[in-house]
């Protein structure tokens, strides 16, 4: 129906495909051409779509757990709405977390895609999948001071 018309929707998921022995994997052929954001978008075109907390597994999405965390952990969101955004914004920051601005909605493909890298790193770094609550992005702001150079066209 239309109950969603006019309404942000943050959308949280990542393309997971699963076997008929419940073996989860992420679906590389959707990840392509698409993103779970924009196929939600199409099929609820009245609805203000963000795509945000991705890219932290849901045990980590208490502000507590990142206490004694030497970063803050960021959690990106990518909208095509700059008002949705704003919203989405305020919320993660409620949620005690760094709101980053990934873009628009289409660089939802890219978030996703780095939910793939940070199942590889818990795969090699660390113990395995499970380690996935262990881990978030994090951007570091620097301040380069003297060493920046003047671009040379």
């Amino acid at each position: 129906g239309n109950a969603l018309d006019g309404k942000v929707v943050i959308e949280t998921m990542n393309p997971l495909g699963v076997t008929a022995d419940f073996v989860h994997f992420h679906d590389l052929e959707f990840m392509r051409d698409s993103s779970t954001s924009e196929d939600l978008q199409r099929r609820l075109p009245k609805a203000r779509i963000v795509k945000g907390f991705n890219l932290i597994a849901a045990p980590s999405l208490e502000a507590a757990a990142w206490a004694e965390a030497p970063v803050q952990a960021n959690v990106f969101y990518a909208t095509d709405d700059s008002a949705a955004g704003d919203v989405t914004r305020g919320l993660i920051a409620d949620a005690g977390f760094k709101p980053v601005n990934a873009g628009n909605l289409k660089g939802a493909r890219q978030l996703e895609q780095v939910g793939v890298l940070l199942h590889h790193v818990a795969d090699n770094e660390y113990g395995g999948d499970a380690d996935l609550i262990r881990l978030a992005l994090a951007v570091v702001e620097a301040n380069p001071g003297p060493i920046t150079r003047d671009r040379v066209a």
